[in-house]
């Protein structure tokens, strides 16, 4: 089952002489479960591939459907309330919200939509990322692999079709480091979960079941491992 598909995606920011092209004709497609890996040099296109993937920007040119939504027919709110319900974000940064408990931060998601979370559902994120026993604790309580851990769940509580990791270990040392990817793993095995990292570290990438290659903005490799 297709997740994600890019038809032709071109971003281009400034013009004229001063017009860069970050991304020039991306054709992707991604399907259900899937653990892939983009990767790059820096400033080869791939953080602003995965913003326009998240909704955060819009292409130029192109398309890009997420769950059979077109995101270049959403406005500002509603490209909002899509990425909240159907795309997790994962950052090097947590992004956790220092006064909150682990469990509001991750439970945060539901409670903007004044939703109730499913328990069971809720139990077997927790337990998979192995953060079960710190769900009262506040954020600067945790260790940084922690954090991370939080930051996973907290994406993962919507049950999202996709969900984008920009450098998710790049604050880590190598042991989290390795936890992270593990978990990652995890959730895409035993959560269905499509999962996308974006990642310059070939370490990580080679974790994936898939590895794509952006350099200057365009897609020059696709390589599926297994």
């Amino acid at each position: 089952m297709e997740i994600l598909k890019c038809e032709g995606v071109r971003k281009v920011y400034g013009s004229g002489s001063n017009q860069v092209v970050a991304l020039n004709g991306i054709d992707l497609s991604v399907g259900k479960g899937e653990f892939t890996a983009i990767t790059g040099a820096s400033g080869s296109g791939k953080s602003t591939l995965l913003h326009i993937l998240g909704s955060v920007d819009k292409p130029t040119e192109g398309k890009v459907v997420v769950d059979g939504t077109d995101l270049s027919r959403l406005n500002q709110t509603q490209a909002a309330i899509f990425r909240r319900r159907k795309v997790g974000l994962v950052y090097q940064f947590y992004n956790l919200i220092p006064t909150l408990t682990v469990e509001k931060n991750i439970l945060l998601p539901l409670l903007l939509d004044k939703k109730k979370p499913n328990k069971e559902y809720f139990e077997k994120v927790v337990s998979s990322l192995g953060i079960s026993d710190r769900l009262q604790a506040l954020p600067n309580q945790l260790s940084g692999g922690q954090q991370q851990r939080a930051a996973i769940a907290r994406s993962l509580i919507y049950r999202p079709a996709l969900l984008l990791a920009d450098e998710p270990t790049g604050n880590l040392d190598q042991k989290n480091s390795r936890e992270i990817i593990d978990m990652l793993k995890i959730s895409s095995r035993n959560l269905e979960q499509t999962i996308l990292v974006i990642t310059h570290d070939e370490k990580v990438a080679l974790e994936a079941e898939r590895i794509i290659t952006v350099e200057d903005g365009c897609i020059i490799s696709d390589e599926r491992r297994r």
